[in-house]
């Protein structure tokens, strides 16, 4: 369910999201995975958010998941990274310019260093 009003990030992060995930992302993934990430919740496959929420979960519980769904997926974090960087190859330069153009998410403690000059 959709909140209202809709955060700026999150309308930012959801522009141009057939262009990053396609019509629907749930068809870019293999079945053994995506068949593993409905079955704890329901995921809208046009959303960046809703990709980006089902990435952090299955890293999350990634010592959960099934062997064959780890397989899939690759070992952490290379495998992992390389699994959705090959489906979604825009997905992360995307999401770093929503993060980079907002200056409450670039100053946040979370992705602070991704930006800090180093005093250069």
């Amino acid at each position: 369910m959709c909140r209202e009003p809709r955060e700026p990030q999150l309308v930012a992060l959801e522009t141009g999201a057939p262009d990053v995930v396609g019509p629907d992302w749930h068809k870019r993934l293999d079945k053994v995975f995506d068949d593993n990430l409905g079955k704890f919740r329901k995921y809208d496959g046009k959303s960046v958010q809703d990709l980006m929420r089902a990435l952090r979960n299955k890293k999350h519980h990634y010592q959960d998941l099934p062997d064959n769904v780890k397989r899939s997926l690759g070992g952490l974090p290379e495998g992992f990274l390389s699994y959705f960087t090959r489906r979604f190859p825009r997905l992360f330069l995307h999401v770093y310019g929503v993060v980079s153009a907002d200056p409450f998410l670039r100053n946040d403690a979370m992705f602070r260093s991704y930006f800090d000059s180093g005093g250069d």
